[in-house]
């Protein structure tokens, strides 16, 4: 995988996003250490990645039943002041792992960030973080809210 660190200056992709991508593909085929190994290889890589490389890092962890591991990398990214689109993704990872708590917590970080935050333009994650919002409090038995009902 040497091959991701070395940065192109026309590729629009980074090393790091090339690692988390590569990553979430071992993953996906059950190779769970090699795919951990990756994940934490993007977490220095050189740029940013989408979403967040601890996004991609918590997941592959909860999958591998590593929920302690998962909650010092959620603790981490949450705080450093995540973009909506990480926060988002959290959201989902804990949703998918079935912590409604803690994805019930992700989706109202999202939420205050919308009410605080007017410059962000990320319109998927706006829609992601209202949809988890949403799905989350509907499983854990909550009425619908002037937030649910007006979402997308």
């Amino acid at each position: 995988m040497e091959w991701a660190q070395e940065r192109n200056p026309a590729d629009d992709v980074t090393p790091g996003d090339l690692l988390s991508a590569a990553g979430w593909h071992l993953d996906q085929a059950g190779d769970t250490e090699a795919a951990l190994a990756l994940h934490r290889r993007a977490l220095d890589a050189e740029g940013t990645t989408t979403p967040d490389a601890r996004c991609t890092l918590h997941a592959a962890l909860l999958q591998a039943g590593r929920p302690d591991e998962a909650r010092q990398v959620a603790d981490d990214l949450r705080h450093s002041r995540p973009r909506l689109v990480d926060i988002a993704a959290m959201a989902e990872n804990f949703d998918l792992a079935g912590d409604l708590e803690q994805a019930l917590r992700w989706v109202a970080m999202a939420v205050n960030r919308l009410e605080l935050d007017v410059e962000e333009d990320d319109d998927s994650a706006v829609i992601i973080s209202l949809n988890v919002r949403r799905l989350v409090r509907h499983e854990l038995g909550f009425p619908p809210d002037e937030l649910d009902e007006t979402g997308p």
